[in-house]
């Protein structure tokens, strides 16, 4: 995320008293004095509404129109960085936070979105909280995995068609297992996993997002397991996508299919090749896609926090040496879209999976809130590369694991506090 200087001047006592409050909390000021801030913010202006400009209007009449007099001049100028607030011009586009209501003439789509695509931000890893979604009158994403195995000869299927003709914005990642038998196979049967994954498609209904893949980066991801499975190197996982996306993209109806590339785990380090002595995981990442090039339809990103805080979604914190030029909270998900090449700037990006990194407390600490903040400010750019989607890991409780958020209703809380905010990627 870009960052901008703002700079005011304090008197020298007060200056004196910060300084050593500081250094008496064993903080940072300038870190702490963001977070202070970014408190003090909230959720204040991450909604707004879009005035285009016709001739004849003065923002003054805009502040009428949208906020009932004419008191919000400076902030709006201030909001859409207007140095002069007597010179706007003809089809200028405005942002207006906050406001009570939103201009008949907004922009409007060019098309509606596609069946199974959704509008909204909001999503969840699993079928379950449709109906929380749908009661708050924003039918998000809902993602679902899927084990395909290698078999060539195998056209078992599934359909999506109930979640994709109520609306919801439909994600299914294609996996060859889990666990020991490696989100992908052996590298010998990659042609054969292709050929699977074209008949699961082909028979299925109801979705045309598919990623390809889980974490490859990840030791635990790979086809015989940790300690003696092969390595994904970016060039095998490239090898894999690209037969997966021909044998897709082939089958009637398909044509036009995302084919994602699969979200690369952050913060691992466990594949070290030759390019990569490191094993960097933005390194990684930006090296599959320029592997994959123009072939590839979508990325998939998963970015976590490391505590349930709040305060630390907006942490701008660093790694230690050497990865010490690498985000270490929540907003590990701006280095990777940093890292995306020019060339595939446009494509669709979706967050699907996030947490605190440890397991869901039936508490409603506004965690969730300011995650789906987060990533509304970052969409609130229109020079960025739109996030469609921030999907919770995960909804269903699985045997030995500590993710699951159905059941604990201070976490659905917070989920519908945010689901109240209607944010979008897509107006």
């Amino acid at each position: 995320m870009t960052e901008r200087k703002i700079e005011f001047t304090v008197d020298e006592h007060l200056a004196r008293r910060l300084r050593a409050r500081a250094a008496d909390l064993q903080k940072n000021l300038e870190d702490h004095a963001r977070q202070q801030l970014v408190e003090w913010l909230g959720d204040w202006g991450l909604t707004f509404a879009v005035h285009v400009v016709k001739s004849g209007e003065s923002l003054a009449l805009i502040s009428r129109q949208y906020y009932g007099d004419t008191s919000k001049v400076a902030m709006i100028a201030a909001y859409n960085e207007i140095e002069n607030p007597n010179l706007i011009r003809v089809g200028q586009v405005l942002r207006l936070p906050e406001a009570s209501s939103v201009a008949p003439e907004e922009p409007q789509p060019v098309e509606p979105l596609p069946k199974g695509e959704s509008p909204y931000i909001y999503g969840v890893h699993d079928r379950g909280a449709e109906q929380i979604m749908a009661a708050a009158g924003r039918k998000g994403w809902v993602l679902v995995t899927e084990a395909l195995g290698a078999n060539r000869n195998d056209w078992s299927s599934q359909s999506y068609k109930d979640l994709a003709d109520n609306g919801f914005g439909v994600i299914v990642r294609l996996n060859n297992g889990y666990g020991h038998s490696g989100t992908l196979p052996p590298s010998s049967q990659y042609a054969d996993f292709a050929v699977r994954c074209g008949n699961f498609v082909e028979r299925s209904d109801g979705c045309h997002i598919w990623i390809i893949g889980n974490e490859p980066n990840l030791a635990v991801e790979r086809p015989g397991g940790p300690a003696n499975g092969e390595v994904i190197t970016p060039a095998k996982y490239a090898q894999a996508f690209l037969a997966c996306r021909k044998e897709i993209r082939r089958r009637p109806g398909h044509a036009n299919d995302q084919v994602v590339m699969a979200a690369v785990g952050p913060w691992n380090i466990q594949t070290i090749y030759s390019e990569n002595p490191s094993g960097d995981w933005i390194v990684y990442f930006q090296q599959v896609l320029q592997r994959l090039d123009d072939q590839v339809d979508g990325i998939a990103l998963h970015t976590y926090a490391r505590d349930p805080n709040p305060a630390n979604i907006t942490s701008e914190a660093k790694m230690d040496p050497p990865y010490h030029h690498r985000r270490k909270m929540f907003r590990t998900y701006i280095d990777y879209m940093e890292a995306i090449p020019a060339s595939q700037r446009h494509l669709p990006v979706y967050i699907t999976e996030t947490n605190q990194n440890s397991s869901w407390e039936d508490v409603n600490r506004g965690w969730i809130q300011a995650a789906y903040a987060e990533i509304n400010r970052w969409n609130s750019d229109a020079s960025r590369q739109p996030i469609r989607a921030l999907l919770l890991f995960r909804w269903e409780n699985h045997a030995g694991e500590v993710w699951h958020i159905s059941g604990k209703n201070q976490v659905l809380a917070d989920l519908g506090q945010a689901l109240q905010k209607g944010y979008r990627w897509y107006r």
